[in-house]
């Protein structure tokens, strides 16, 4: 570890806390010599000389706690032991002058107001700046600490600004992800719409206008860059109604829609365009093969926390093998990019002929929205397959 160049300066409460401290041991020092014996005569040049003593220490203190955070000594690799061992006598040598400093200064208060002292070969000699010493290894050990504590405060703040960053960049690819999305999907949905109009030209002119009425509406929702990626249950709902009028006038009678939902499901909020895609696979690959009417069946309830959306068709059921369109491929790719774990679409053939999609995603609403990410968010994954 090399030394640091950077001093974390004290801020004004630890200035108070010096003073503090070192003022409660000069009252605790004086007190004692003052009031412990009231029949002992007072030494007024030792009390003079002990308030020197402790205000030195009060004024070195500062400068302890610098050398102490620029001159670390653990050393967490082996190159730098050569500095750690530097650092350590350092340290010693700074312990010992500062120490004998201190005692010969108390002494020459001391001596100058009458009172007995040592000299410098006699303090040397018997040791007697020992408790200096200790007092400034203490103060010493109190620097390492503090140092200590603003690394690892300065560490804490750096990973959480790190996450932080993380969690933005994250957000960002996802919405990214979402949006490269959304724009495959909408000439997909423009370019079917389209060919359906197109069969429709010569036979049914009226029924055309209106198709090009109902698909202006459509694209407004779709080509929206500022729709959100969730909407109300509602919401979707009334787009879908609007691409099966499309579709009805398309297939002149034989095709029959219907949509239950219940009232109390309408806020619950579902991935924008999510339904149309399904409904799409159902009379693509369903509805549009039988020889009489078509039927789509839209279904949405509530199992505890998870919102289960379905969509039936009654078609010649799923082939041995089928490639999903891109429909249904993006359908999974938003899923996943929005609920993680906790979301399925799954294919199921019926026993009586016809298709059902199965969508199940967290239910929340805008008032409780749900983070795929989330510690609070709901948890389904557990009762959720996922079926490819």
């Amino acid at each position: 570890m090399n030394d640091r160049s950077v001093f974390t300066s004290p801020s004004r409460v630890e200035w108070g806390l010096i003073a503090a401290f070192w003022a409660i041991v000069v009252l605790l020092s004086v007190g004692q010599s003052v009031l412990g014996d009231a029949s002992a005569e007072i030494h007024w040049g030792r009390t003079a000389a002990e308030l020197v003593e402790y205000s030195l220490w009060a004024l070195f203190t500062p400068l302890v706690f610098w050398f102490a955070e620029t001159h670390p000594v653990v050393a967490p690799t082996d190159t730098d032991r050569t500095t750690m061992v530097r650092n350590v006598a350092l340290h010693a040598a700074v312990a010992l002058t500062g120490a004998v400093m201190v005692d010969l200064s108390e002494d020459a208060v001391a001596a100058g107001l009458g009172e007995r002292s040592a000299g410098l070969v006699e303090a040397l000699t018997r040791f007697w700046f020992t408790d200096e010493l200790a007092i400034y290894l203490v103060i010493l050990m109190a620097g390492f600490a503090r140092s200590y504590y603003f690394q690892q405060k300065a560490q804490q703040e750096e990973a959480e600004r790190l996450e932080e960053r993380a969690e933005a960049l994250e957000a960002q690819l996802t919405e990214a992800r979402l949006e490269a999305l959304r724009m495959q999907l909408n000439p997909h949905f423009l370019f079917n719409t389209l060919h359906a109009v197109s069969t429709l030209v010569d036979r049914d002119p009226n029924g055309v206008r209106r198709m090009i009425a109902r698909l202006s509406e459509l694209l407004r929702h779709v080509l929206d860059e500022e729709a959100p990626q969730e909407v109300p249950l509602s919401e979707e709902l009334d787009f879908l109604d609007d691409y099966f009028e499309i579709q009805s006038i398309r297939f002149q009678g034989r095709l029959d829609t219907d949509v239950d939902v219940p009232t109390s499901l309408s806020d619950a909020q579902v991935p924008n365009l999510i339904l149309q895609p399904l409904a799409e696979n159902a009379i693509k690959h369903g509805a549009s093969q039988v020889r009489g009417v078509g039927r789509i069946e839209v279904r949405a309830r509530r199992a505890d926390d998870v919102l289960v959306l379905s969509v039936t068709d009654n078609g010649p059921g799923l082939p041995e093998a089928q490639e999903e369109g891109l429909g249904l491929r993006n359908v999974r790719a938003r899923l996943e990019e929005l609920y993680g774990e906790n979301q399925s679409l799954s294919l199921e053939s019926l026993d009586d002929g016809g298709t059902r999609a199965v969508l199940r995603i967290p239910h929340h609403t805008s008032t409780a929205l749900y983070t795929a990410a989330g510690a609070s968010a709901p948890t389904a994954s557990s009762s959720l397959p996922v079926t490819n």
